[in-house]
């Protein structure tokens, strides 16, 4: 028997009204293991796995329906395009279609016109997506990176850490909306007014907060932002989006026209248009079944209720951060409340490195967990809204029996 957390408070929730086993029958997947590793790539719905299977056998029956039957497949992808944007609070008209955040944020970052000297603000805990493109730039144009760090307190105290950070060089600030390793939730409307207020621009990469707690992309301020399908919006890997304010969709350059940036295109006099809107920024080609299944997850999402979903995250993370400091021997690295954090809770554990963690707690619980990707050696546990508390319970139980070993 390992180390005992104290009982845990619980409260009533909106998810109470809605069945949650009708939810877990739709993942057949946790039948095979405890699933904590939603943030890397989520398991999916039976719904929405199988509106993307029709969909690829209506590609072998029917064949490519916009060649073969563009008036049903045309309409079609406005409509998705229409449900995605309801679901994030714009018009689509402010969407490109991507292949996930790393291509928004090129697009953004490419389109601006840099020169040695100038200024990017990244946080201290961000992934490849935005790191790597930051970094190449520096190495190719002379840019300065700047990284904010992170405080575990009031929005005030972002924005003082943010500020300390610009200067009349910074172009661009940008961060996770919840921050890749550490899970911190960082306080979008702030950050973004305040780069705003310092003459800078701000692209906010949403994929660990589309899907965990609702989201309206036009009241938080941003200037640019980049979604994806395939972690807490439960849709097949990978389709992603990028959001442009509008006012900025015939200011950002486009470096990367392609053969669906255009309006029209004249093969004998070579003259072109591009689109007015965010389109003008897409090239392909991508897989439109797969932003297809996207919508079907928005609605699927959406007939649970996106503020259940967050209230029940906020029931089981709390739950979790509690047991796990209840154990005496487990340091918590996300913020205690879910109003500054979200569905990833990340910890360590003296005496053990984060991949040993992981391997034992598959081996010996059959749990699925990520071992933390970049910062510290330890878990990053990814809690979707449908896990059950006696799941919750029973790592905190296997993490204490680990904890007597080290």
């Amino acid at each position: 028997m390992g180390l005992q957390a104290r009982p845990v408070e619980m409260r009533v929730t909106r998810m109470e009204t809605i069945d949650l086993q009708r939810v877990r029958d739709e993942f057949p997947a946790l039948g095979n293991y405890t699933w904590f590793q939603n943030g890397g790539v989520s398991i999916t719905p039976r719904r929405v796995a199988s509106a993307h299977a029709e969909l690829m056998d209506e590609l072998l029956q029917r064949g490519p329906m916009h060649i073969v039957f563009p008036d049903e497949e045309y309409p079609r992808r406005e409509r998705s395009l229409a449900r995605l944007a309801e679901f994030f609070g714009v018009v689509p008209s402010t969407l490109a279609v991507m292949r996930g955040v790393s291509e928004g944020f090129l697009t953004v970052l490419r389109g601006l016109d840099w020169q040695a000297g100038d200024e990017i603000v990244l946080s201290t805990d961000e992934e490849a997506a935005l790191l790597l493109p930051v970094l190449a730039l520096r190495d190719q144009l002379g840019i300065v990176v700047r990284k904010v760090e992170l405080v575990d307190g009031s929005p005030a105290e972002q924005v003082a850490a943010l500020e300390s950070c610009l200067c009349d060089r910074t172009r661009l600030v940008a961060f996770s909306h919840v921050t890749t390793d550490l899970g911190f939730r960082l306080a979008a409307g702030e950050l973004c007014a305040t780069a705003r207020r310092h003459g800078a621009l701000s692209f906010v990469d949403m994929a660990h907060s589309g899907g965990v707690f609702p989201i309206d992309l036009g009241q938080t301020g941003c200037d640019f932002a980049g979604l994806l399908s395939y972690k807490w919006m439960y849709s097949p890997y990978a389709a992603g989006l990028l959001y442009v304010r509008p006012e900025w969709i015939d200011q950002l350059a486009v470096r990367f026209p392609g053969g669906r940036s255009e309006s029209w295109l004249d093969f004998e006099t070579d003259r072109f248009e591009l689109h007015e809107t965010a389109e003008r920024f897409q090239f392909g080609p991508w897989s439109w079944p797969l932003v297809h299944a996207w919508a079907v997850a928005c609605d699927w999402l959406s007939e649970i209720g996106v503020d259940a979903i967050a209230e029940r995250t906020a029931l089981l993370t709390d739950r979790l951060k509690q047991g796990l400091e209840a154990t005496g021997a487990i340091e918590v690295l996300t913020p205690g409340e879910f109003s500054r954090s979200a569905a990833l809770v990340s910890m360590t554990l003296s005496g053990w490195t984060g991949q040993d963690l992981a391997e034992t707690l598959r081996q010996r619980w059959n749990m699925i967990v990520k071992p933390l990707p970049h910062s510290r050696e330890g878990l990053r546990i990814s809690v979707p809204f449908f896990l059950l508390e006696e799941e919750i319970d029973r790592l905190v139980e296997a993490l204490g029996d680990l904890a007597e070993c080290s």
